[in-house]
């Protein structure tokens, strides 16, 4: 796992509902620029998912 991946999994664990939007943006921004891979960006995603219950992510377009 990378350095990135465990900042953002930290920083995860400390959100609340309302800034998950941006860190869920930040998931992607980092999948794009190689710090992180794939597999590491659907385990964040998932774990926004369960931190605010699956019903939540219609406001997000998921």
């Amino acid at each position: 796992m990378s350095q990135k991946f465990d900042d953002l999994k930290q920083k995860l664990k400390n959100v609340d509902k309302a800034q998950i939007g941006d860190l869920m943006k930040d998931f992607e921004r980092a999948k794009e620029d190689g710090e992180i891979n794939e597999k590491e960006r659907q385990e964040l995603m998932d774990a926004a998912k369960n931190a605010i219950g699956d019903s939540g992510f219609k406001g997000f377009g998921l």
